[in-house]
C-alpha cells in the first residue's frame, strides 16, 4: 500500500505528517519497531518504522542523525514516533533531520497503539493476498475441467480468454501453434518494455510492452512472457490491458494458464516420439526387411499410407558434421514437399525417404533437389545426397541400397552434393560393398603413381581425356600453349606405355583416371 493510502484510514487521522506531502507516494510492504539506533542491521526496503521519543532523547543528536542517514540509505518509507504524557511535541531537530534525508515524519498520539498500526499496514495486505489466493484456486479449478481432458492449446487458450476477458494470443513456432483470441495488434510495434517486479506468487518472468501504431498514432500496452522448454524453441504468450494497469489476479490467470501450456507441451512431445518411432520402425521394416508375401508387405505399404501408385523412389541424405545436424528436419521438411506420400526413417548416420510414385516417370531429379535449395546454399555444402532408381513395391530393398552405396561412395570420392545412382553408369558395379578398394586395385600401378607423385602431369591426362583428347581444347583449359600440351601428353604415353590408339587400353586408363580424380584422399586403400 502507499503511504498516502495509510494516511487516509481512520486510524492514521489522529496522527500528524510533519515535512508535508513530501514521501506520500512511497510504498509501504512491511513494519517493524525500533528498539535501537543501529537499524542499519534490521530495517528493510519500504518499511515503515515505529518508535518511542524514549529511544531519541537516550542518543545524541548525531546518533539519531546517523539513524535517519541509515534509514534513507536503506529505503525505509517512513518513521512514526509515539508521544508520551511528558512531551506533547517532537523535536524540531528530529524534523529538520526526517526533511533533510527525506524519511516522512509522522507524529502518533500514545493512545495509536503498536497493534493498531500493524493491524491497519498488514490487514489490507493480508485481505488482498487472500483475494490472490482465491483467485488461483477458483482459476485452476476451471483449468483442471480442461486438463481432465486436454486435447489441444486451442482448448487452453480458449479457457484462458474466457477468464481473464483480454485480448490474447499464443505462438510456438516449432510446433506451428499460432492463436489469438479477441482483437488483434499484428502491426503495431513494440517502443517500450520494462520488467514486471516477481512476487511471491508468481515463478514466471513478464515483461510489460508499449506497442504504437504509427499511421493512426495509436497505443497499447501488452503483458508478454517467454515459454522456454528443452522440447520445444522458445514461444510467447501476450496478454493485451485495458488501460495498462496490471491487475495481479490476471497473473494468477496468467500463472495457471502457463502450467497447462508447458503440460501440452510435454504431451505434444511424447505423442510426436512415439509416432516418429512407429514410422521409423514401419519404415525400416519396409525398406530393409520387406516381407516376401505380397499381402503382408501391402499391409505395411497401406499403413504407412505409400500403397496408391506402383512406384517407388528413395533419397537419402546424410551431414558433414554434428552442427548441421539441427538442419535436419528443416531438410527432411523440404524434401518431402518434393512428391505428396512419403515416409521416412534414420538409418544409421542418415535419414532415408521413400516416395510413393503415380507414374515411372514422376521421378525426382537433380535439378530439383538443387533447386530446393537455391536460397539456401549452405544445406548444399553441409550436407550429401543420395538418389535412388525408380522401382518397383518387389525392388524395395534395392532402392535403400542405392541410396546407401551412393551415400558411401560419395563419401569416398568427391562427386559433388548431389548423386543420382542412374548418373554413375559403370561405376555402379563398384558401388557395392568393398567396390572402391577393388577398383583400386584394378588400376594399373604405373597410373597411381603417377597420381601420388606428379599431380601436374595427372591433370593434364585427366583434362586430356575430359576434352575427348582434343590437344587444342586441353591447352586452353591449362592456359598453355598447344605444343606444351602436346609435349605433355607424349610423356605421359612414355611413362605409362600407353596406346591411345588401342581403344581398350585407353577405356581402361580414362575410367581409372577419372576414378583416382574424384578421390578424396591422396593415399591409396
Amino acid at each position: 500500500m502507499r503511504l498516502k493510502e495509510l494516511m487516509a484510514t481512520k486510524l492514521f487521522k489522529e496522527c500528524n505528517l510533519l515535512i508535508g506531502n513530501e514521501g506520500l507516494e512511497n510504498t509501504i510492504s512491511s513494519a517493524m519497531i525500533l528498539e535501537t539506533l543501529n537499524i542499519e542491521n534490521y530495517s528493510s526496503q519500504n518499511q515503515l518504522v515505529m518508535a518511542t521519543l524514549y529511544e531519541f532523547q537516550t542518543a545524541t543528536k548525531e546518533e539519531s542523525k546517523q539513524c535517519f542517514q541509515n534509514m534513507e540509505k536503506q529505503g525505509v518509507s517512513a518513521l512514526i514516533i509515539k508521544l508520551n504524557t511528558t512531551i506533547k511535541a517532537i523535536p524540531s531537530y528530529l524534523v529538520e533531520q526526517s526533511t533533510a534525508y527525506h524519511i516522512p515524519l509522522i507524529e502518533a498520539p500514545e493512545t495509536v497503539s503498536y497493534e493498531k498500526i500493524l493491524l491497519a499496514i498488514y490487514e489490507p495486505t493480508l485481505k488482498k493476498q487472500e483475494h490472490l489466493l482465491r483467485t488461483y484456486y477458483e482459476v485452476r479449478q476451471e483449468f483442471t475441467k480442461v486438463e481432465r481432458n486436454l486435447r489441444s492449446f486451442d482448448q487452453i487458450m480458449e479457457t484462458f480468454y474466457k477468464l481473464i476477458q483480454l485480448p490474447c494470443s499464443l505462438k510456438i513456432p516449432n510446433l506451428e501453434v499460432d492463436l489469438h483470441y479477441g482483437e488483434r495488434f499484428d502491426e503495431y510495434e513494440s517502443v517500450q518494455q520494462e520488467f514486471l517486479e516477481t512476487t511471491e506468487f508468481t515463478k514466471n518472468t513478464y515483461k510489460k510492452l508499449t506497442l504504437f501504431l504509427s499511421g493512426e498514432n495509436k497505443w497499447k500496452t501488452t503483458l508478454e512472457t517467454q515459454i522456454t522448454s528443452p522440447i520445444a524453441d522458445e514461444g510467447v504468450l501476450r496478454v493485451y490491458q485495458k488501460d495498462g494497469a496490471t491487475i495481479q489476479s490476471d497473473l494468477m490467470i496468467l500463472e495457471n494458464a502457463i502450467d497447462l501450456i508447458h503440460e501440452q507441451i510435454q504431451i505434444v512431445f511424447l505423442l510426436k516420439k512415439h509416432h516418429y518411432t512407429r514410422m521409423n520402425n514401419l519404415a525400416d521394416a519396409i525398406l530393409q526387411n520387406p516381407p516376401e508375401k505380397t499381402d503382408e508387405l501391402d499391409n505395411l505399404l497401406d499403413e504407412a499410407n505409400i500403397n496408391s501408385y506402383p512406384y517407388f523412389q528413395g533419397i537419402a541424405f546424410s551431414c558433414k558434421n554434428k552442427e548441421s545436424l539441427q538442419k535436419n528436419k528443416g531438410v527432411i521438411k523440404k524434401l518431402r514437399y518434393l512428391r505428396n506420400l512419403t515416409i521416412y526413417f534414420d538409418h544409421h548416420k542418415c535419414t532415408v525417404i521413400l516416395y510413393n510414385l503415380k507414374n515411372e516417370n514422376d521421378f525426382i531429379t537433380k535439378d530439383e533437389i538443387k533447386q530446393l535449395f537455391t536460397e539456401d546454399s549452405q544445406t548444399l555444402e553441409q550436407f550429401r545426397f543420395s538418389i535412388s532408381q525408380t522401382k518397383q513395391k518387389g525392388s524395395l530393398k534395392e532402392i535403400l541400397l542405392d541410396c546407401l552405396d551412393g551415400l558411401r561412395f560419395n563419401n569416398s570420392f568427391s562427386l559433388g552434393p548431389i548423386v543420382s545412382f542412374n548418373d554413375l553408369g559403370v561405376f555402379q558395379i563398384f558401388m557395392r560393398d568393398n567396390g572402391p578398394k577393388q577398383m583400386m586395385e584394378a588400376i594399373p600401378n604405373n597410373l597411381i603413381k603417377l597420381w601420388l607423385e606428379n599431380s601436374e602431369l595427372f591433370e593434364t591426362l585427366y583434362t586430356f581425356f575430359k576434352n575427348n583428347r582434343n590437344y587444342k581444347k586441353t591447352s586452353e583449359v591449362l592456359f598453355m600453349h598447344s605444343k606444351t600440351a602436346r609435349y605433355r601428353i607424349n610423356k605421359i604415353s612414355d611413362i605409362l606405355m600407353l596406346d591411345f590408339f588401342d581403344p581398350i587400353q585407353v577405356v581402361n586408363y580414362e575410367l581409372a583416371t577419372y576414378f583416382l580424380h574424384m578421390k578424396k584422399n591422396t593415399t591409396v586403400e
